[in-house]
């Protein structure tokens, strides 16, 4: 019997093919909440469907999910392991690896089997509903509170894997800072809740922290952290504007947003070496990005270098613009010319058309030989 093994240990695709046959799995969701007393709503069922692609013969499908079928999942009515199509209910929170086999021309001299694996391809998770409740409590949320039950949760053994009491944490944490607490057990609040979003996010395998309520705490957080460090210590003290540079890289989900300031900073800190690690790496990256015209409720749609789609938050733009101008004026200095500085500031031209720091001076003396006649 031929076998064709495809492994895809992704949680970002479907399917990984390394033949000319594929046989892909995918799902109508990936994020489902566990059932509850027994009783199956819609939420509560997803759909696994086989795609083949470029394959001969009958084909027979064989499904295993991790974990114990009957305790932490279970087979929806009507569904059973050897359907092309499976419907799953599941049991207890985490992420579940899904395994396809399918067999063509079963126990016949021409039998050929395709087997496909995808880790942490279905999360199942809890809203959990104390927490939400809490952060949404008016007129204001119980910031302590929720900080200390999020922080409980986190305590227990089967949230170990969950991203969302890390996500709760962060705001409760980010919270207790906007309100000026300044009880001594949270005097580090603010590095707190910028390490809760990072295992937040690290736990994340199917898009938890796509969740509009999540989006907007991230946007407000990275916005705090570009209006109260960054801006504030863009023309003040390096070592102030490093350790602001630091938090916000901790924070976003793109790096290329703040790697350009962070170059910058290096130089003036007498790090030449470092700084020009980061454009020679960076500025090709970015010259391969394209703006998209779909925007998202607090994003910007772009493609990056590797042509996927990603979302940039209106406070990682303007982390990203003041990180392009401070690195041109560095890089014509450096160049003795503005040859690199103008190809760098030519290709962000179009997304700053109407922002008067970037205009000014891309227009102005320093860099009029850009400006294209």
């Amino acid at each position: 019997m031929k076998k064709i093994l495809l492994l895809a240990i992704l949680s970002l695709f479907g399917s990984l093919s390394l033949s000319a046959q594929t046989a892909e799995i995918t799902a109508a969701k990936r994020l489902v909440e566990p059932v509850f007393e027994r009783v199956v709503k819609p939420e509560n069922i997803v759909e696994l469907k086989s795609i083949l692609k470029n394959t001969k013969g009958k084909p027979s499908y064989l499904w295993a999910i991790s974990g114990t079928k009957g305790k932490e999942w279970d087979f929806e009515k009507g569904s059973s392991e050897t359907n092309e199509k499976i419907k799953v209910t599941f049991n207890k929170l985490g992420n579940y690896t899904i395994t396809l086999t399918v067999i063509f021309d079963k126990n016949t001299d021409n039998e050929t089997e395709i087997e496909t694996e995808i880790e942490d391809y279905i999360t199942v998770r809890s809203v959990f509903p104390e927490l939400a409740a809490l952060y949404a409590q008016k007129p204001k949320p119980n910031y302590e509170k929720l900080t200390l039950r999020a922080s409980d949760f986190i305590a227990k053994p089967k949230y170990a894997n969950d991203p969302t009491p890390y996500l709760f944490l962060a705001k409760g944490l980010y919270g207790l800072v906007k309100e000026g607490n300044a009880e001594p057990e949270f005097e580090s609040a603010l590095e707190e809740s910028i390490s809760a979003l990072q295992s937040a996010v690290e736990l994340d395998k199917n898009g938890v922290l796509n969740d509009v309520e999540h989006q907007n705490f991230i946007n407000d957080l990275e916005g705090y952290l570009l209006r109260e460090y960054l801006e504030v210590h863009l023309d003040g003290k390096l070592p102030d504007l490093g350790e602001a540079i630091d938090l916000y890289k901790q924070t976003t989900l793109n790096p290329i947003s703040i790697n350009f300031l962070e170059a910058y900073y290096k130089y003036k800190m007498k790090n030449a070496k470092a700084a020009n690690i980061i454009w020679s790496t960076e500025i090709p990256k970015l010259l391969k990005y394209e703006r998209l015209e779909i925007d998202g409720k607090f994003s910007n749609s772009f493609k990056n270098e590797l042509g996927n789609t990603i979302q940039l938050t209106e406070s990682d733009i303007k982390a990203l613009k003041y990180g392009i101008m401070y690195s041109a004026i560095i890089l014509r200095e450096r160049d003795k010319n503005a040859e690199k500085a103008c190809e760098l500031l030519r290709k962000v031209d179009p997304w700053f058309q109407f922002d008067k720091d970037f205009r000014d001076l891309f227009e102005g003396d320093l860099f009029s030989s850009c400006v294209k006649k």
